[in-house]
């Protein structure tokens, strides 16, 4: 499955039409499956990522519920968000303001109801905390993470990032969360500026038409499974779950 996924992939704004139309009243209470897209950045280093990022929270999850769903029919499908609440308690990077209550866009459910994550972002749990590295959503008053790599969760001092553990972007983050704090207060230090920091990446060129669904470079033509992955006749059928 090849999908633009809203706002972390280049396609998103293709799928500017919100579908009026529900999703099944079946919705995996787990991803099934793990899907590629076409990333919008790709950072090499926290530097990189703070720079593109318009704001950057640590914060809790306090909610969860289905979200907006875009597509149709025509076009392929539907597909569900996941809207994730935020419980803001620090604020490093503001656009121009930050609310105490941010709206997360995950994904998310496909038209049947079936679960999938994004790359390596497992789907939020209320009670994770960490870092969150955001742009605002094409939809009004909601919020996507600047990349695939733009959560850090706290686990006890231990940063479990989003990123591909194999990429240049994890190999740098070296730190445990209270390192990350004190040079994310660097990084954004409206004060006394960074001199190493760099400018922000430039948005990409929206893909729309044929391209915006076919495959991303290097994609695998298998769906890898979620570790967590309900794909075993559990809840509630194996992939594709019935209605």
């Amino acid at each position: 499955m090849a999908l633009a996924v809203a706002a972390t992939a280049i396609g998103a704004t293709a799928w500017a039409n919100v579908g009026a139309e529900a999703t099944s009243a079946h919705r995996d209470e787990r991803p099934e499956r793990i899907v590629s897209g076409r990333e919008v950045f790709d950072f090499k280093n926290l530097a990189e990522i703070t720079s593109t990022s318009s704001v950057i929270v640590k914060a809790e999850v306090v909610g969860i519920q289905p979200g907006r769903t875009i597509g149709s029919a025509d076009e392929g499908g539907l597909d569900q968000a996941r809207d994730v609440t935020l419980s803001v308690t620090t604020s490093y990077k503001r656009f121009p303001t930050v609310p105490q209550t941010i709206v997360l866009e995950e994904w998310g459910w496909d038209g049947d109801g079936n679960g999938y994550q994004v790359e390596n972002v497992t789907w939020s749990e209320i009670g994770h905390k960490g870092y969150y590295f955001l742009k605002p959503s094409d939809a009004p008053g909601r919020w996507r993470l600047v990349s695939n790599q733009g959560r850090m969760l706290d686990k006890n001092g231990r940063l479990e990032l989003s990123a591909d553990p194999t990429s240049p972007f994890a190999s740098s983050i070296w730190m445990d969360a209270l390192d990350l704090e004190v040079e994310l207060k660097r990084l954004t230090d409206t004060k006394k500026p960074p001199t190493d920091l760099p400018q922000p990446h430039a948005e990409p060129e929206v893909v729309t038409g044929d391209a915006a669904s076919t495959p991303a470079p290097g994609e695998e033509t298998e769906e890898p499974i979620p570790d967590d992955s309900t794909d075993d006749g559990s809840e509630p059928t194996p992939y594709p779950s019935s209605t």
